[in-house]
């Protein structure tokens, strides 16, 4: 079990080339990247994806990168034909106000924007990047361990109130005899009630059925039995299972709301609201796994 929340920073040097790499990592519902980097490698940030999601399946994980090295000795080029074409629109200015100067001068066209461009050669790139992916799986590494140091943590809390809500299903399981003893008081108290009118027997023993139907609460429990265990399960698997546990705590929650309107006794139903509870806390720390 991993959290959705990490963090690594490393930095490491290859063929002259030093790459700084910081990885953050908070939950999300989906997959989602997001990069701090130069320009110069937003070529980059396509490559990476794959790499990335080899190593996160879910969340929303920040790569911030700051690459230098030998290559930023030839990395400035400056346009020469842009050069030539603000050279000559400035001699015609000049020419065409009469303006008597000496010839144009580096100064005159130095501050043009777009006149220096920073580029690398195809070449060079691939190597810039065989460096930085193979930092990046290092980083992605570091990151994927401070995940599972926190799904540890996470892990024992959903242990815990996973316990609990158990105890009180098992508590709620005792009382199903008693459950269907009030129903029984609630149908005999309205059969007293109207003994002296003339009802269709037929209906009223449609009626009877029902409401011991309503009133066993085993189907429910015996469900929330098998979402337990299948939690149990998710919990122990190495996949990423956030989704999954997710909706079964929502059927925990299901479960709970059919078990209010059934129950009649307030034993069940002071462990319903208790249940309810421990749902919540499962649901608020299930939000951050993976």
């Amino acid at each position: 079990m991993k959290s959705m929340t990490g963090y690594s920073r490393i930095t490491e040097s290859a063929n002259g080339v030093t790459y700084s790499l910081e990885l953050k990592g908070v939950n999300h519902k989906y997959f989602t990247a997001s990069f701090a980097l130069s320009p110069l490698f937003s070529s980059f940030e396509v490559r990476s994806l794959p790499v990335i999601r080899e190593y996160v399946k879910r969340g929303s994980i920040f790569v911030k990168t700051d690459i230098q090295g030998d290559f930023e000795s030839d990395l400035v080029k400056p346009d020469i034909a842009l050069a030539k074409a603000y050279y000559k629109a400035i001699v015609s200015v000049k020419e065409e106000l009469g303006i008597k100067s000496n010839d144009v001068n580096v100064s005159d066209i130095i501050g043009v924007r777009d006149l220096f461009k920073m580029e690398l050669s195809p070449k060079i790139e691939e190597r810039i990047w065989n460096g930085f992916e193979n930092a990046l799986k290092k980083a992605l590494n570091f990151y994927n361990i401070s995940r599972e140091i926190e799904g540890e943590k996470l892990k024992k809390y959903l242990t815990d109130y996973l316990n609990d809500f158990e105890t009180l299903v098992r508590t709620m399981h005792s009382y199903e005899e008693a459950n269907r003893e009030k129903y029984r008081e609630m149908i005999t108290e309205k059969i007293e009630k109207f003994s002296s009118v003339e009802m269709d027997r037929e209906r009223l023993e449609q009626e009877v059925i029902l409401m011991i139907q309503r009133s066993d609460i085993g189907e429910e429990l015996s469900r929330l039995e098998g979402h337990i265990s299948r939690a149990r399960e998710l919990m122990n698997s190495s996949d990423p299972t956030g989704g999954e546990l997710d909706f079964i705590f929502q059927e925990f929650g299901r479960e709970m709301n059919t078990l209010s309107n059934k129950s009649k006794i307030h034993e069940v139903l002071n462990s319903v609201v208790k249940g309810k509870t421990l749902i919540k806390k499962l649901r608020e720390q299930v939000q951050n796994i993976e």
